[in-house]
């Protein structure tokens, strides 16, 4: 099939602060490729001001060559994996929005995609 790119929305929120963050992104629907967010990179570096929980995942439609990704923090595979599927805007019971993952002040993340 051919690939065809597709959106999303991270939505982290501060431990302590209780601050949200709204993260767009790109997703090429090119296995091993990264996420692209707002501002053209592939890696996103979270505040270093609090530590943060993903508490959300929100993609919209999803790919047709890719269905999952692989959350790399600090440059190592952390074992999450995310389902595109199961995060679709239309579910109304994402991966995150039950089990938040917590992440230290100043990770840096990345979203590889697999077939």
């Amino acid at each position: 099939m051919a690939a065809v790119a597709f959106t999303g929305t991270a939505i982290f929120k501060g431990q302590r602060t209780g601050r949200i963050l709204h993260i767009r992104t790109a997703m090429s629907d090119v296995a091993a490729q990264s996420w692209t967010f707002s501002d053209g990179s592939a890696v996103l570096q979270l505040p270093s001001d609090d530590n943060y929980s993903l508490v959300d995942m929100i993609v919209v439609v999803g790919g047709t060559d890719t269905n999952q990704s692989a959350l790399w923090v600090n440059q190592t595979n952390s074992g999450l994996v995310i389902d595109h599927k199961s995060n679709l805007n239309t579910s109304q019971f994402r991966q995150f929005i039950t089990n938040p993952v917590g992440f230290k002040a100043g990770s840096q993340l990345r979203f590889i995609q697999a077939a």
